[in-house]
């Protein structure tokens, strides 16, 4: 996931050729704010979510993987 930190625009690119991924965002409440498929390299536009901490999971087949992301403005 990069850049990190970013303005509301970042791109998700997995490590491995990975089918049937699913990113979801989540607030610091724990709350999905954000929710999409992805893949490959995906940019994910994220300029509707307000400046700060954000707890990302990206759950394929073959797992879950979970990422912090931070927005700067």
């Amino acid at each position: 996931i990069y850049p990190n930190p970013n303005n509301g625009s970042f791109v998700i690119e997995p490590q491995n050729t990975l089918y049937n991924v699913h990113c979801t965002v989540y607030d610091v409440n724990g709350e999905a704010v954000l929710s999409q498929p992805i893949n490959g390299k995906t940019s994910i536009d994220a300029s509707s979510l307000n400046e700060g901490v954000y707890n990302i999971s990206l759950i394929s087949d073959e797992g879950v993987v979970n990422k912090r992301l931070v927005i700067v403005r």
